[in-house]
């Protein structure tokens, strides 16, 4: 019988690191340093991101956790002080992402920086990021899917299990497949961001608007695969945010095409 992985990665000073804490710390590295490489590649000054990274990663951490108690609350409402105790998890990504951009919004306004320039930057190194900080999942084996037969099906140890699939041994690696997609949008949405300025039919923020629908579509088709679902009604919660991500895109979209006629014809009007 296969052995799970020790979710301790090694100890120090008597204190124990464990895999998750670490994949999500290289990963927040990891996108920081694409984020800085696109921003001088696209005109931005790349030392801002490392002036605005400590409030954005804190407030995400923050919204990620409390979109996760929310979820839970019957079970957090008898242990309060559980609520604290992120070493093995319990990050949601969809109130990290809300969390995130409005801090990162309010910090544009604030600092008088062009919001959709930046997320052109940004958006690709949150995509990597995700990529790399899925892994945790793996170390702390959750976040997988329904049982299949399939060669890289991943093997859980029974206590882990769902109580309805004890039988069976291998499950759908779906924080693989969400990395895997997360790698490759990265790419994606890296030469897109440095597509803009050599295209008239690209805007600056649709970078942010292609991850939200990419993403809300397939965080959507891959979890339906999940059996760790949280709900928000008969649905899970996942589906009701990825539905929002992809409408938000949408309008997102239309709304940086519709803005800068408006622009362009209030400034005629000023002429006159």
């Amino acid at each position: 019988m296969p052995s799970p992985p020790d979710p301790i990665a090694f100890s120090l000073f008597g204190l124990d690191i464990r895999w998750y804490a670490l994949f999500f710390l290289v990963g927040i590295v990891a996108g920081l340093t694409l984020a800085r490489a696109l921003a001088a590649r696209l005109g931005l000054d790349p030392d801002w991101t490392l002036d605005v990274a400590p409030w954005i990663v804190l407030v995400s951490i923050l919204g990620a956790r409390l979109y996760y108690v929310a979820l839970r609350f019957d079970y957090f409402a008898s242990r309060p002080l559980e609520i604290l105790n992120i070493r093995q998890g319990g990050l949601s990504f969809h109130g990290s992402l809300v969390a995130g951009t409005i801090t990162f919004a309010i910090l544009c306004w604030k600092h008088n920086q062009p919001f959709f320039a930046w997320t052109d930057a940004a958006i690709p190194g949150v995509a990597l990021a995700q990529a790399i900080g899925r892994w945790g999942n793996w170390a702390n084996q959750e976040a997988f899917g329904l049982p299949t037969t399939l060669p890289w099906g991943l093997w859980i140890a029974p206590d882990r299990r769902p109580p309805e699939f004890l039988a069976f041994e291998r499950f759908h690696p779906t924080f693989l497949y969400e990395s895997l997609f997360n790698l490759a949008n990265a790419v994606l949405l890296s030469w897109l961001a440095l597509r803009i300025a050599h295209s008239s039919r690209l805007r600056h923020g649709d970078v942010f608007a292609l991850y939200l629908v990419t993403y809300g579509v397939a965080r959507f088709l891959i979890e339906r695969l999940r059996t760790d679902s949280l709900y928000i009604g008969p649905l899970p919660a996942a589906f009701w945010l990825s539905w929002l991500l992809i409408l938000g895109g949408v309008l997102l979209f239309a709304f940086l095409r519709i803005a800068p006629s408006r622009v362009q014809l209030d400034s005629l009007r000023r002429n006159d």
